[in-house]
């Protein structure tokens, strides 16, 4: 049906697109002005990475799909692709309305079916968001007025496009072909059309019409200016998200000339920081999946993402008018208290869980460096690691000439003793010093030499790789110890490294390469399903006494570094042993065992401690399997500080005698076959 803008319609319609749209645009010119008061940062990297993001996690909505918000996620990416639908369908009315002209597709059956059957669609997924917002209450989510607004403008968008379409259906009956025409009209609107009368069609169709149009003209001036602006930023949060490894942190270049550290004022985040901010949809997926928050600690990722918003739209303004004018005085700036900060465990579940990539790891980590390096503000605790680790080169504060001490009698070579070894293996600090991980030490010794496999270690020589200081803010300390063990690799020709630890393997093979070491980093359980895949390592066979063995995914190993296959699958192989996920905390879901983020030598004085929620979440599982007849006796990981943590976690709660925590490589050494 034609446009009802004959006569002045047309000038009107365009007088009110014009008003619109650049009420609209001024908004946004003055968000980005604020935008760029952020610090630079260059994203123009990986731009076949970048566009793939932008079909798969935009377009496609991949991580709205996630467990658990499958269908949560489905209602939402429903709105969205009828959005993008019914965007290109509003261009198309207005063009029609103001030059008669129309856009591509638009005349076509498919298209308009396609518009018709998002349109309902969308008005479902609307009205079962509102139920949701209104009588569920979502604990995280931030339920306000504005919520449903734009709940009730995308509903109205759908019941008057749908009402003029019907409208436009109705008026073709009793005409000419009409049984045909309307055969081919879409299904919904067909539907609708008989509750129109056929004398009326023409008035109902004007007035949905012009009320669709006005709505599409008040969308565009109200979105910018409310937390859905993610409508549209989202597409370039996506698309200029951190392509680099996600447990890489950013380096303080020429830390040496630089005055100031961290994120303590706008000026001091990234752009990409502040456009986190105005892409925060507020969903609470990141709090939902936060471990601090869920153990009652002071911290939530979500309440950080937007009190950076809050600070740049306060304080933005005037920065513009005048760029000397003070700000807030750090560090709390951001409406946050440091015991929000310290609680982080970098676990990266938030930055997981998050639908808009939003990178909240990042920002915390500066404001700790802020903290750490500018106010010296540091838990006592996290104080004497940083330390112990710049007296000693280990934040145990162990004699550095005792590093070695657990290779004695195992007659494990030295690059000194054997410059040729194919491999360094990198033992880190955990199992150099704690008594419970050199036994992880010995085991995988005992794997390298079952399998053939050339190394050495680097024994005093080595120290600390850095990442405690770093995750606790102090980049300067991070540095200095990284450039020397990146020295004393170059003085051995290394250029292969076996890690145990995810913390080593992580800052070796992602971090290192910052300051110019570039090596073939590998996790000993990598390493071990390699082995073993090729032959050079073989495993008794089931003879063993069946043994049901949890699997606790390390932060580092698995969200940080993609690592959830190979351990897993090395557990599977070994005789006897049969995997049992600890659902639904499990992969990209698990949790953390509250040793990440430097926390490892930091006191947990409020809330519950995260490691025994975690014990508590393995012993469910093995309660719920004790109900088949059979018990999980052992909970393995692949991580050193994880073990520490699970250890303490089952002494606390009284379970060590019937669950007993273990490395993987220990679970491996015990069944190796050695050849005679």
């Amino acid at each position: 049906m034609t446009p009802p803008t004959q006569g002045y319609g047309a000038i009107v319609l365009l007088v009110l697109a014009l008003g619109a749209f650049g009420a609209a645009a001024w908004r946004v010119v003055q968000l980005y002005r604020l935008l760029r008061l952020g610090a630079a940062d260059d994203r123009a990297d990986h731009l076949g990475q970048r566009l793939r993001d932008e079909l798969l996690i935009y377009l496609g909505q991949r991580k709205l799909f996630k467990r658990p918000y499958r269908i949560r996620g489905l209602g939402h990416a429903l709105i969205f692709w009828g959005f993008l639908v019914i965007t290109w369908g509003s261009a198309d009315l207005l063009l029609r309305g103001i030059l008669g002209r129309h856009m591509p597709f638009t005349d076509t059956v498919w298209y308009q079916w396609v518009l018709d059957l998002f349109a309902a669609a969308v008005l479902v997924s609307v009205v079962v968001a509102w139920i949701r917002r209104a009588l569920v209450h979502p604990p995280h989510m931030h339920v306000a007025a504005q919520g449903y607004v734009i709940l009730a403008l995308i509903g109205s968008l759908m019941l008057t496009l749908l009402t003029f379409e019907a409208a436009a259906v109705a008026s073709m009956r009793g005409g000419p072909s009409s049984v045909d025409l309307m055969a081919s009209r879409p299904p919904v609107a067909a539907l609708l059309s008989p509750l129109i009368p056929a004398s009326a069609a023409i008035g109902v169709f004007a007035v949905a019409w012009w009320a669709h149009v006005a709505t599409v003209l008040g969308f565009a001036v109200w979105l910018p200016n409310t937390k859905h602006l993610h409508i549209i930023t989202t597409i370039f949060n996506v698309g200029l998200r951190k392509e680099t490894p996600r447990g890489a942190l950013a380096l303080i270049p020429d830390i040496e000339s630089k005055e100031t550290f961290g994120a303590a004022t706008i000026r001091d985040f990234s752009w990409k920081d502040l456009l986190d901010g105005y892409t925060c949809t507020e969903c609470g997926r990141c709090s939902d999946s936060c471990p601090a928050l869920a153990t009652g600690k002071p911290l939530d990722p979500q309440k950080i993402v937007l009190d950076v918003r809050s600070q740049l739209l306060t304080e933005g303004p005037k920065l513009l008018v005048d760029p000397t004018a003070a700000t807030t005085p750090p560090p709390r700036w951001v409406g946050s208290k440091p015991d929000e900060l310290w609680s982080c465990t970098t676990c990266a579940a938030c930055v997981e869980a998050c639908p808009v990539t939003i990178e909240h790891i990042d920002k915390i980590v500066d404001m700790r460096r802020w903290l750490t390096m500018n106010e010296g503000d540091v838990p006592p605790e996290a104080q004497r690691s940083l330390t112990a680790i710049e007296r000693a080169g280990n934040p145990w504060g162990q004699p550095p000439d005792t590093r070695a001490d657990w290779a004695k009698g195992l007659g494990v070579p030295t690059f000194a003793e054997k410059p040729d070894a194919e491999y360094l293996y990198f033992v880190g600090c955990a199992a150099s010093f704690d008594r419970r991980n050199q036994k992880v030490a010995g085991a995988l010794v005992r794997i390298l030499r079952a399998a053939g496999v050339s190394f050495a270690i680097l024994g005093t020589e080595e120290t600390c790789n850095g990442d405690p200081a770093r995750r606790i803010g102090n980049e300067y300390l991070w540095q200095m110890q990284a450039q020397q063990n990146i020295q004393t690799f170059k003085k051995y020709g290394v250029r292969k490294v076996i890690a145990s630890c995810p913390h080593c393997f992580n800052t070796i093979a992602n971090e290192y390469g910052q300051l110019g070491g570039e090596y073939e980093v590998v996790h000993a359980v990598q390493l071990v399903k390699r082995l073993v895949e090729e032959g050079k390592l073989k495993l008794k066979d089931g003879e063993a006494p069946r043994e049901l063995v949890a699997y606790h995914d390390p932060c580092y190993l698995g969200r940080h570094n993609g690592i959830y296959d190979e351990p897993r699958e090395v557990l599977a192989g070994i005789g006897g042993v049969e995997v049992v996920e600890v659902r639904p905390h499990h992969r990209e879901r698990g949790f953390c065992c509250g040793a990440g983020g430097g926390r490892m030598w930091m006191e947990e004085p409020v809330g519950q401690r995260v490691n025994h929620k975690r014990v508590d979440q393995i012993i469910s599982v093995r309660d719920l399997m004790a109900t088949d007849g059979a018990t999980v006796s052992k909970v393995a990981s692949g991580c050193p500080f994880c073990l520490i943590m699970l250890d303490e976690g089952v002494g606390a709660k009284g379970v060590q005698e019937e669950l007993k925590p273990v490395d993987v490589l220990e679970l491996v050494a015990s069944r190796v076959e050695v050849s005679a």
